[in-house]
C-alpha cells in the first residue's frame, strides 16, 4: 500500500524567494527536498500582498511575487510543475512529479478591476484569499472590529461571480464573518478557507465560527487547518502578545519603510521570524493541540470538509514535530494514533481539495 499524498491549501513561501531564498533552501517551512520527503503531491504558492501596499501598487507587486514563483518552479522541471486544472495534477501524479498550485492572497491585488482578476486567471491563479488584514472597499476583513458595510459591496458579489465564471477558487480565510455569510449566499460553486482554525477552540476574529463551518461543508466547501500556534491555542497566543509585543512593532517599523520592495519586506519577515522563535523558544506548542483541530471539524461536520492549510513561511513559528513540510509525516502519525482510518486519512490529506479543485477548475 503506497504512502498517502497530501495537498497544502497555502503558503507564503514566494516573498521569501523573493528575498533572495530558493526551493532548495531547506531553512524555510516549504523547500523541494522537505516537499519530497513530507510526502506532498500537491502544494498551493499564494503570492501574499501586504495590507500596507498603496492601492495603486498592488497589482504590479503580486505580478512580480507570481513571476518570482513560476520562475523558480520551472528551474525544477523533473521534480515539481505550475498546473491549472484538476487534470494537470493527474497528469502530473502519474509523472511523479509534485503539482504547485497558484494562488493569490488579499483582494486587493485585482486594485477593484474586474479585468486585473482575469489577468492574474490568465497567469494561471486559480484560488485567491478575498482579503488580508485591513478592509478594502469591498470586503471586509476578520481584523475590522468596525465594518463600514455588510460584509461584501455590490463589487464583492461582482467578484465573487466572476471568481465563480471563471473558474477561480474563492478563499475566505481572514474574511469577516458577515462577509463570508454574503460570499455563500452568492457563490454557486464549493468555497474553501484555506488556512483556518476552529473559533469553538480558540475563540478569536481570525478563526471560522461553528455556524460558518456547516455553512461551507453544505456548499461542498472545505477548511483547511492552519498550523499558527497562535491560531491553535489561545493562551499560547496570550503568552506571545507579553512576550514579542516589541518584535511586532518592529516588523510593523520594516514593513513600512519598505514600502513595495519585495526583497525588502521579505528580509523583514525572515528577520521578524527569526526573533520571534528566539524569544518564544520556551513556549512551543505540542502537536496535539493541532490534531485537536481536526478532532474538532470532524466531529462537527465530518472528515469530507477537513484539509491542511498549513500557512508555512507565512508563519512564525510551528507545532513541535511540525518545523517545516516533513512533519505531515507527524501529523498523519498522530491521526492514525487517534483512530482516523486510512480512508479517512485519504480524503484529508487529497481528494477533499482535489475535489473541490475539479468542481470548480475543472
Amino acid at each position: 500500500m503506497g504512502a498517502l499524498r497530501i495537498c497544502d491549501l497555502h503558503c507564503d513561501t514566494g516573498l521569501l524567494w523573493q528575498a533572495g531564498s530558493s526551493l532548495q533552501d531547506t531553512s524555510l517551512h516549504v523547500s523541494l527536498p522537505h516537499l519530497i520527503e513530507g510526502q506532498v503531491g500537491l502544494q498551493v504558492f499564494a503570492a501574499y500582498v501586504p495590507a500596507s501596499l498603496p492601492k495603486d501598487r498592488c497589482f504590479s507587486f503580486v505580478r512580480q511575487t507570481i513571476d518570482r514563483i513560476i520562475d523558480e518552479i520551472e528551474g525544477y522541471p523533473a521534480q515539481i510543475v505550475l498546473c491549472r486544472n484538476s487534470r494537470e495534477v493527474v497528469a502530473a501524479r502519474r509523472q511523479g512529479r509534485i503539482a504547485a498550485l497558484l494562488a493569490v492572497e488579499n483582494g486587493d491585488a485585482i486594485e477593484e478591476d474586474l479585468q486585473k482578476l482575469r489577468q492574474l486567471h490568465g497567469m494561471g491563479v486559480r484560488l485567491m484569499t478575498l482579503i488580508h488584514t485591513r478592509s478594502n472597499a469591498w470586503v471586509v476583513s476578520s481584523k475590522d472590529e468596525n465594518p463600514g458595510f455588510a460584509g461584501l459591496s455590490p463589487f464583492g458579489e461582482e467578484v465573487v461571480e466572476a471568481m465563480n465564471e471563471l473558474g477561480m477558487i474563492i478563499d475566505v480565510s481572514h474574511v469577516h464573518e458577515r462577509a463570508v455569510e454574503r460570499v455563500l449566499e452568492c457563490s454557486n460553486a464549493p468555497i474553501v478557507a484555506s488556512h483556518s482554525c476552529m473559533h469553538g477552540l480558540c475563540p478569536i476574529p481570525r478563526n471560522i465560527k461553528d455556524e460558518l463551518i456547516r455553512a461551507i461543508a453544505a456548499g461542498g466547501g472545505l477548511v483547511g487547518i492552519n498550523f499558527q500556534p497562535a491560531f491553535l491555542d489561545c493562551s499560547y497566543r496570550e503568552r506571545g502578545e507579553k512576550k514579542v509585543k516589541a518584535i511586532f512593532s518592529a516588523l510593523d517599523r520594516m514593513t513600512e519603510k519598505a514600502g513595495s520592495d519585495p526583497v525588502k519586506l521579505g528580509q523583514a519577515w525572515m528577520k521578524f521570524t527569526k526573533d520571534f522563535k528566539n524569544t518564544m523558544a520556551t513556549e512551543r506548542l505540542p502537536l496535539d493541540k493541532l490534531l485537536d483541530q481536526f478532532d474538532y471539524l470532524v466531529d462537527l461536520v465530518g472528515e469530507d470538509v477537513a484539509a491542511f492549510g498549513s500557512d508555512f513561511d507565512g508563519i512564525p513559528d510551528t507545532p513541535v514535530g511540525v518545523e517545516d513540510c516533513r512533519g505531515f509525516n507527524n501529523i498523519i502519525r498522530g491521526l492514525r494514533e487517534r483512530g482516523y482510518s486510512r480512508e479517512r486519512l485519504e480524503k484529508i490529506c487529497w481528494s477533499n481539495f482535489f475535489g473541490v479543485l475539479k468542481t470548480v477548475c475543472g
